[in-house]
């Protein structure tokens, strides 16, 4: 240590500053020395990192938009759905009825009986239906007036307060109630229409491959009945009753398949003339063989 970073204290009585002892080297006057203060040694200064170059995160994929989520279709009202089952099941029931009565489970008397009975409800179910259809058109057909009426009116608002005819919370309040109605009316339209479209389609809960067995089976029993009526094993009565009611459900089922079977009986006309052309030569086995397989998978799609 130097001379000059040796502690010194003034002495009280020369007036000196002497050094930090128990006399002073001066006048031998005795000190009273306070301890030095304390010093800390200096504290290194924080080392401050280099400055880190920003990283540039790897360009990624853009996110596909999430496609907006759609409306549930509407559902067939349960009055609808119920009707149409029933009329399903008569058909079917009927029909049913005519196997019995053919292979001898039911007499002529109850099989007459029950068949008028199953006849008289089909007619007022088809009835019912006839009505609840013309009911619903009229339904449809309001609603869907109501329903032009209303965005009409919605944008004449809109047109209003654009030009500053009314101001922005008049014409909330004023389209507030209408937007309500309209998506009423909009629901109120769908379920209608799916309605509408389901009394149209008789039989729809069956395949068509289901309703080609149910024609074929019941262009049968027709057959079936003139020949007992011949043997004399049913009445005039029921022949009479019977004959014109199968002949009214042939007809209608014919309806219902009838391009069906248009397209089959097409088909098999152009299978059965590849069949020919290869027989003569005209098609290599490889060509035959993939027609056919072509005209075979679009003859079971017309069933399905």
């Amino acid at each position: 240590m130097s001379e000059l970073d040796e502690p010194r204290i003034r002495c009280p009585t020369c007036g000196k500053l002497a050094p930090a002892m128990k006399y002073c080297i001066y006048c031998g006057t005795k000190l009273q020395p306070t301890a030095p203060p304390t010093v800390e040694p200096p504290q290194p200064r924080p080392s401050i990192p280099p400055p880190v170059p920003p990283t540039t995160a790897p360009p990624t994929a853009p996110v596909a938009p999430r496609p907006a989520p759609q409306p549930a279709p509407a559902k067939v009202t349960d009055e609808v759905a119920s009707l149409m089952s029933d009329i399903t099941a008569l058909y079917d029931r009927k029909v049913a009825l005519l196997d019995m009565f053919e292979s001898g489970e039911v007499s002529e008397k109850v099989f007459l009986k029950l068949y008028n009975e199953y006849s008289d409800k089909l007619s007022d179910s088809l009835r019912a239906r006839t009505i609840m259809t013309e009911q619903m058109k009229g339904k449809l057909s309001d609603r869907n007036n109501r329903l032009s009426e209303v965005g009409m009116r919605l944008e004449e608002l809109e047109v209003r307060q654009k030009i500053g005819e009314i101001d922005a919370s008049a014409y909330s309040q004023r389209t507030e109630n209408l937007k309500a109605e309209e998506r009423e009316l909009a629901d109120s339209v769908k379920t209608l229409r799916t309605d509408t479209v389901r009394l149209e389609k008789i039989l729809a809960e069956k395949k068509p491959s289901e309703i080609r067995d149910l024609e074929a089976n019941l262009r049968t029993h027709h057959s079936a009945f003139r020949k007992l009526l011949d043997e004399e094993k049913i009445s005039a009565e029921t022949f009479n009753t019977v004959k014109p009611s199968i002949e009214e459900t042939l007809k209608f089922l014919e309806s219902l398949i009838s391009k069906r079977k248009e397209k089959e009986k097409d088909l098999r006309e152009q299978l059965e003339t590849l069949q020919t052309r290869h027989k003569l030569s005209e098609l290599s086995i490889e060509e035959y063989e993939r027609k056919k397989r072509e005209l075979q998978a679009e003859l079971d799609k017309i069933w399905a």
